[in-house]
Order: C-alpha cells, then structure tokens, then sequence
C-alpha cells in the first residue's frame, strides 16, 4: 500500500513539474513542416534499436528509446540517437503523457527539439514530429496521419513538381503519405533555409 502511495505521489508531482506542459502539448494546434522544421534541433531519419525503462529522480520513470541514424537533414552528424521520453511502465504501473511510442526496427523521420533541462524531449509537436516510414506503393514512404497538403505551405504546394505534384492531386485520403527520398530532400531544404 505504502508503494502504491509513494508512486501516486511522484505521479502527481510529475504531473505538476512537467505535466502541465505536455496537457497543453496535447492541445496544440496543428503545425505546418515549416514550423515543425524550425523547432527541431534534430531532423533524423532512424531505425529503432531498442526502448528501455528507467526510474528518473525528476520525472519517476523515463522511456528511454534508442535509434540507429539513417540519413540526416539537420543537426549535428552523429550514428546514433538517444531519447528520453517520460513516462512508461515500470513495476506494473504506467504512467502514460501520450509522447509517441517507437517499435524496435521500424524506422522514422523524426525532429527532435533540444533536451529540456531535465534531458527529456520528445518530437516537434509530439506525434506531429513523428513520421512513419512504411512501404507503399511508391516505394518507402513516410507519413505522421496527416494529410501531406495540410503540412505544406501554399508556396510549397505551388512549387511542387513531380511525384509530390501527382501526390497533392490525389483525395486527401489518400495523401497521408510521400515519398521518402522526396521528404528527406524538402526538409533539407527547408532547413538550410533557417
């Protein structure tokens, strides 16, 4: 009894230390891919390699999620990536700040802000900083459940030529998704722009 006690403790003072923060996160209105661009530190395409629960003095307990890097668009290279996320589930008990969840192996485009002071981050927006890479049927394909239209500017959707033309003309339940290599080469350029 006393262990569930402590545990509900540390949940509510994490929920006043940090939770305040995520409520509103996950309130957000949606982002655009320039303004998810400009407030990565990281922009990374990754396979995860393995997820890990710890407890944490600030937080109580922390995901922490390894990725190998694929290709970079923006940020420091490196071959690996390191995220701590908090919440997950420990000892029987979750705790849970609806922060995206990585599946070992599957693979990602990520952007990924600074380490707050406590060295958590989760993506841009959380799950709009997230994109899937699926195989479709162009080929790997990345995509966060959004429709690819609505995460351009109109500059970018005036400006779009060859299969991410042919993409925007699609029904918009149909275009959740691009090209990779078409991604990786528009967020590059995107931020070499910043």
């Amino acid at each position: 009894m006393k262990r569930f006690q402590s545990l509900a403790a540390v949940a509510a003072l994490v929920f006043v230390t940090v939770g305040a923060s995520n409520v509103s996160a996950t309130s957000v209105l949606p982002l655009d891919l320039d303004r998810i661009t400009a407030d990565a530190q990281d922009i990374v395409h990754v396979r995860c390699t393995g997820n890990t629960v710890q407890p944490d003095a600030a937080v109580g307990v922390v995901t922490v999620t390894t990725f190998t890097v694929l290709d970079r668009a923006k940020g420091p290279p490196t071959s690996a990536l390191t995220v701590r996320q908090p919440g997950g589930e420990r000892d029987g008990i979750a705790i849970d700040y609806r922060v995206p969840k990585f599946e070992v192996g599957a693979e990602y485009v990520l952007f990924m802000p600074a380490p707050s002071r406590w060295g958590l981050a989760s993506p841009v927006g959380l799950s709009q900083g997230a994109f899937s890479v699926v195989h479709g049927r162009a080929g790997r394909e990345v995509g966060n459940g959004r429709d690819i239209a609505a995460l351009l500017s109109s500059n970018d959707r005036a400006a779009a030529t060859g299969s991410l033309a042919a993409r925007l003309s699609m029904a918009p339940s149909e275009r959740s998704r691009m090209g990779l290599e078409d991604f990786m080469a528009l967020v590059r350029a995107k931020a070499a722009r910043k």
